[in-house]
């Protein structure tokens, strides 16, 4: 009995002290209107070390990030992909929480109600269950409307000099693509819904952003030799199984490559879909650009199938 006893206290002293010297980081989320926020991601990293200690906030937005050893972190609440609030510096002491309440602003992506916390809200719905179908040739039917979902993996990317100068450029943020009413990218990283639409020989993807589209040709031709450079590039498409593969070269340098990166005329893509049951879709991006990156790196993914098939009742617009 004595033995347990001293174990349980050397426990419980072991946890007091643990606690004692580590902090938190607590408080509630907004969103724009200022009402609580369910389902916020939130990131504390670590400025010393670089660790990523994350949260979720709570049907009434509140958030408590705990175990953050004493120092300096970079405070984020993201949404749907969005860092919608940061802050340098927050200082955690030992043994004490740091309350920050995150008020976000809103995030109009050009049409009334269409914002992140509009697609926060889809990715909320429950998603339809059951096994995947498939189409009278036995492949897996992608078709429906998809609400793409936070990354599941981010690989690492080393950019050359000229990319990582120019990514921090002064003013480039307001050269953003879409805010010039010009295509982000054929990659499906966005914030923006997606529809595919299936055939036997060709898929189309839509996309929620100014009214971009891509072509994934599944005839079996390659790309052409002297095509002219386009924005979402040219794509074709080769099952492996259940995985759709699809390799896409031939762009322009004009648009975005994830979380903002520029990249070269000689970009070169391949994605990999797979849709594991009714309601998920996993997909997988490469990206190859010697003119940009030390070497290929890759990005996983996920997207919820909506429950209606039809287009999104919101498209974004542009004025220029």
């Amino acid at each position: 009995m004595r033995a347990s006893t001293a174990f349980v206290f050397v426990l419980i002293s072991t946890s007091v002290l643990f606690a004692q010297n580590s902090g938190a980081i607590t408080g509630v989320v907004f969103d724009g209107l200022g009402a609580p926020l369910p389902a916020a991601e939130i990131e504390a990293k670590s400025a010393a070390g670089g660790t990523v200690y994350r949260a979720t906030s709570s049907a009434k937005g509140e958030y408590t990030v705990a175990g953050l050893p004493p120092g300096a972190y970079e405070f984020a609440v993201i949404v749907h992909g969005s860092r919608l609030f940061v802050e340098q510096n927050a200082a955690v002491e030992a043994g004490k929480a740091l309350r920050i309440e995150a008020r976000l602003k809103d995030t109009n992506l050009g049409t009334l109600g269409d914002d992140v916390f509009a697609a926060a809200a889809l990715d909320r719905r429950p998603a339809p269950t059951g096994p995947a179908p498939r189409t009278l040739d036995g492949k897996p039917d992608f078709a429906g409307v998809w609400s793409p979902s936070r990354a599941v993996e981010v690989g690492k990317s080393e950019m050359l000099p000229w990319a990582e100068a120019e990514v921090k450029r002064e003013g480039r943020a307001i050269e953003n693509p879409t805010a010039r009413c010009l295509p982000w990218g054929p990659l499906l990283d966005g914030p923006f819904p997606f529809k595919f639409v299936q055939s036997p020989s060709v898929i189309v993807v839509l996309i929620e952003d100014i009214f971009s589209y891509r072509q994934i040709f599944l005839d079996g031709r390659g790309h052409p030799k002297d095509g002219d450079p386009t924005w979402m590039g040219h794509s074709i498409g080769r099952w492996e199984g259940d995985t759709l593969v699809v390799d896409s070269a031939g762009f322009n340098n004009e648009s975005w490559t994830p979380m903002g990166r520029p990249h070269t005329d000689q970009l070169h893509i391949i994605e990999r879909f797979r849709r594991i049951d009714a309601g998920h879709l996993d997909y997988e991006m490469t990206i190859d650009d010697p003119g940009t990156y030390a070497k290929p790196w890759t990005i996983k993914l996920s997207a919820t199938r909506l429950v209606s098939t039809s287009t999104p009742k919101t498209i974004r617009t542009c004025s220029t």
